[in-house]
């Protein structure tokens, strides 16, 4: 049995008993860890909210890897991501990423780039303009897949690798991974029509920042065009990837 120490970002939370927690993290040294947290749902609740959701935090745990659930040590609050609780829509943004992280995570592996997209994620989340907060989630998905070894092809077409421009007739297949040029666009059988406009957003998404994003938000039709892009495409190339239930709560808090 080894000890393991780790910087985590708190994924989800179960009560397990009376007083105990499973709770899941994801560490930025050993990718998703699942852990036993006793004694923090007493009246005197070890850890304080070290344990919660968003809460980034420092973990001390007993690792044996004969056993998928490991026993919790010490638990450090970094930061807690308070804002993100008290507004719906943010929270329920929030919830999109952990919910996306559940489903695309293997494991304990190496987290690599994503580890630090997603608390950067979080963290913009917290403070940007709601008229971003779907562009913000959209750019983090993109580049998470990307981070996945998954990066759409969004500037060569996929079928023949010549230029994808701006022009009419371009298209985009999910299956394939990327844009298609205005020639081989009605070759490939379940191709989306991909508008110029749409391109250039996708584009924006995979290579600006978030915070120049949440700066300067594009309108919500053209981000809502990305998405129905984007959501075959997350679908066609992450194994355990749906529709994320917490997007569609959060997408029904922005429509009101």
């Amino acid at each position: 049995m080894a000890i393991e120490k780790s910087e985590a970002v708190i994924l989800r939370v179960i009560p397990f008993r009376d007083t105990s927690k499973i709770v899941t993290a994801y560490t930025a040294e050993h990718g998703l860890v699942s852990l036993l947290a006793k004694g923090v749902r007493a009246a005197r609740p070890r850890f304080g909210a070290a344990l919660e959701l968003f809460a980034v935090t420092d973990l001390v745990y007993y690792q044996k890897d004969s056993r998928e659930l490991q026993l919790l040590s010490q638990a450090t609050l970094l930061d807690p991501h308070l804002p993100l609780a008290d507004d719906p829509e943010r929270y329920a943004y929030a919830t999109a990423v952990l919910e996306f992280l559940l489903k695309v995570l293997a494991g304990q592996e190496p987290p690599g780039r994503l580890y630090p997209l997603s608390l950067r994620t979080l963290e913009v989340l917290a403070g940007a303009d709601r008229r971003s907060l779907l562009a913000v989630f959209r750019a983090f998905e993109l580049k998470a897949v990307s981070f996945l070894g998954h990066r759409p092809e969004l500037y060569a077409c996929v079928q023949c690798q010549g230029p994808v421009d701006d022009g009419v007739g371009i298209a985009f297949s999910a299956l394939l991974g990327g844009a298609l040029c205005a020639r081989c666009a009605g070759t490939v059988p379940g191709a989306m029509d991909l508008p110029g406009p749409t391109l250039g957003l996708l584009r924006r998404l995979l290579t600006a920042t978030l915070a120049a994003l949440a700066a300067d938000p594009p309108p919500a039709p053209e981000t809502a065009a990305a998405g129905r892009i984007l959501e075959p495409f997350l679908q066609a190339h992450l194994e355990r990837y749906e529709h994320l239930r917490a997007l569609r709560l959060a997408q029904g808090l922005a429509a009101r």
